[in-house]
C-alpha cells in the first residue's frame, strides 16, 4: 500500500499500489517536497522592496569632489551601491521581538517611516549649544572629505551645511507642525541601525568626579599619567658592519605603546619619569575614569580639574562584566558598573586579577576649560552628545533619536522609565562601540549622570539628518 498526500491535510487516506501511481509518485514527490511554497510560505519582504525604490530613486553616481565642486553640479552625497533589501546577512540578525505574535518574521511598512511631527523632550538653547560647539570645531576641516554615514556616502562640508540649515531654522521659532513640515521638505532623514529592523543598542557614558591629590600621600597612591612623549634612548650596546645595535628596534618614541596595564599599574613602569598628573585615592575610581575616557579631578583644596582623554596604548579594550557574569562572581542583574563597582569594594582580593585582564590603558591630560571634548574635537553636551563607530558614522552628524529614558528619585534610584525623542549631535567614539547597531549617550557630569549612564541599555530608533541638495540654490 502507498500513503497519498493531500497538500491542505498532510496524509490521510491509503490507496493500492499501481504502475501509474508509482509513476506518479516517482515524478511527482520531489517537487512536493521540495517545494518551499507548501512547508515554508514565502514572507512578505513588501516593506523591504519599497525601502530598496526609494534608496534606488536617489541613489547617483559618485561625485567628482574637485576643485570646481559644487559649481559642477554634483550632488555631495550619494548612496552606496550596495542593495539594501538581497542582504541576507540582515535576515540572520537577532534582535528583541517587536511584537507579540512570533509568527511575524519580518517588520512592518510602518517601521520606515520617518517621524511626521518632531518632538524633542529638551529645550532649544542646548540644542543651539551643541551645534555650535561641533561647528566651532569643524571650521579648519576638509570640506571635501568623504565620510561614510551608514549606507549613505558624505562630504564634511555637506554635514556643515546641514548642521548651519538646520540651526537656521530652529532660529525661525516655528510651530511644531510647521518645523516638521520644512523639516521633511528640506532635509533627508536616513534610518540607520542594525539588521532590517534598523535598530541600534545604546549604552551610557558620563563624566564621573572622583577626589584626588597633586602629590603622592599614603591615601593617594594610584597615579594617572599623562600621554608618554619619547622614551629614554636606546642604550648602544655595539657596531655592526657600521651599523649602530641598540638595546631595542622598537622607535623611542613608541616603546610605551606595547606596555600593557599590568606593566603600567602593578610593575610600575612609568613611574617617576614626570609623567604622574595626579593621584587618586583608589584602584576602583582609576580603572573606571579610564573606562569613561574622562573625568573631573576635585582636589583636597576645594580646586577642581578636568582629565581628559589623550591617548592610549596599543592594545584592545577588554570588559569586565561579560568575564566576571561567565565565572559567576557576579550574576547578569549586578553587570552594571554600579553593581560591578560594588562587588570590587566588597572583594578588593580580586582587582588586580580582572583589572590587568583590560590591557587598554588610558593616558591623560589636564583641562581648565568647559566640558570634555569628543573624538571628533566638539565640546560634549549633556543629553545632546552621542557617541558611535567612526568607520561607520561621521563625528558632526545630526540625527534624531527614539529611546527610553531612566527617571531617578532623590537617592539616584531608577524609578521608572519614560520614552522620549531628541535632536543630537555625533561628536565622539568609544571602543566597545562597534558597528551600525551601537552607540553610547552622554549623560553628563557627576553620581546622577553616572546612576543613569550604569544601567543603560536600550534599543532605539536612529535617523541621521542630512540636508537636501538644490543645484538650483547652488548650495555650497
Amino acid at each position: 500500500m502507498l500513503l497519498c498526500f493531500n497538500l491542505t491535510q498532510g496524509l490521510q487516506f491509503k490507496c493500492p499500489i499501481g504502475k501509474k501511481v508509482i509513476l506518479t509518485t516517482i515524478v511527482v514527490a520531489p517537487l512536493v517536497f521540495n517545494s518551499c511554497s507548501i512547508f515554508k510560505p514565502k514572507p512578505d519582504n513588501s516593506a523591504a522592496r519599497n525601502l530598496e525604490k526609494v534608496y534606488k530613486a536617489q541613489r547617483i553616481k559618485k561625485p567628482n569632489l574637485s576643485n570646481e565642486w559644487p559649481s559642477n553640479g554634483k550632488t555631495p552625497f550619494w548612496y552606496r551601491g550596495k542593495r539594501l533589501a538581497n542582504d541576507k546577512a540582515r535576515f540572520k540578525t537577532k534582535l528583541p521581538e517587536l511584537h507579540s505574535t512570533k509568527s511575524q518574521s519580518f517588520i512592518s511598512k510602518n517601521f520606515f517611516k520617518t517621524p511626521e511631527i518632531f518632538v524633542d523632550d529638551l529645550d532649544q538653547a542646548s540644542l543651539r549649544k551643541v551645534i555650535l560647539n561641533q561647528l566651532e570645531t569643524m571650521k579648519f576641516t576638509n570640506p571635501e572629505k568623504v565620510e561614510r554615514l551608514g549606507d549613505l556616502m558624505v562630504t564634511n562640508g555637506w554635514l556643515k551645511k546641514t548642521l548651519r540649515s538646520f540651526l537656521g531654522l530652529i532660529n525661525e521659532n516655528l510651530s511644531p507642525h510647521k518645523f516638521s513640515q520644512r523639516l521633511h521638505e528640506e532635509f533627508i532623514l536616513h534610518r540607520v541601525g542594525k539588521g532590517l529592523r534598523k535598530k541600534v543598542l545604546f549604552t551610557g557614558y558620563y563624566t564621573p568626579m572622583v577626589k584626588a591629590s597633586r602629590v603622592k600621600t599614603k591615601i593617594y597612591r594610584y597615579p594617572i599619567y599623562k600621554l608618554p612623549g619619547s622614551s629614554p634612548r636606546p642604550k648602544l650596546i655595539g657596531l655592526s658592519k657600521n651599523y649602530k645595535v641598540h638595546e631595542s628596534s622598537v622607535s623611542n618614541s613608541e616603546l610605551w605603546r606595547n606596555y600593557t596595564r599590568e606593566q603600567i599599574d602593578g610593575d610600575e613602569i612609568l613611574a617617576n619619569q614626570g609623567l604622574e598628573i595626579a593621584w587618586l585615592d583608589n584602584d576602583i575610581d582609576r580603572f573606571f575614569l579610564h573606562i569613561q575616557g574622562s573625568g573631573q579631578l576635585l582636589f583636597r583644596d576645594g580646586t577642581s580639574v578636568g582629565a581628559h582623554f589623550a591617548g592610549t596604548n596599543n592594545f584592545k579594550f577588554g570588559g569586565l562584566g561579560k568575564r566576571m557574569i561567565q565565572d559567576g562572581v557576579i550574576d547578569l542583574a549586578q553587570g552594571s558598573m554600579q553593581g560591578i563597582k560594588k562587588y570590587f569594594k566588597e572583594h578588593p582580593e580580586d582587582i588586580q586579577k580582572y583589572f590587568f585582564k583590560n590591557k587598554r590603558y588610558v593616558f591623560f591630560k589636564i583641562s581648565t576649560k568647559g566640558n570634555p571634548r569628543g573624538s571628533g574635537g566638539g565640546e560634549l553636551l549633556e543629553g545632546r552628545s552621542i557617541a558611535t563607530d567612526k568607520k561607520v558614522y561621521p563625528a558632526g552628524g545630526l540625527a534624531f533619536v527614539k529611546l527610553r529614558k531612566p527617571i531617578l528619585d532623590d537617592k539616584n534610584k531608577i524609578v521608572q522609565w519614560k520614552s522620549f525623542s531628541r535632536f543630537v549631535v555625533d561628536q565622539d567614539t568609544g571602543d566597545a562601540i562597534r558597528g551600525k547597531g551601537r552607540a553610547d549617550f552622554y549623560f553628563g557630569t557627576g553620581d546622577r549622570a553616572g546612576a543613569k549612564a550604569g544601567h543603560y541599555h536600550e534599543w532605539g530608533d536612529v535617523f541621521y539628518i542630512v540636508k537636501k541638495f538644490n543645484p538650483k540654490k547652488r548650495d555650497s
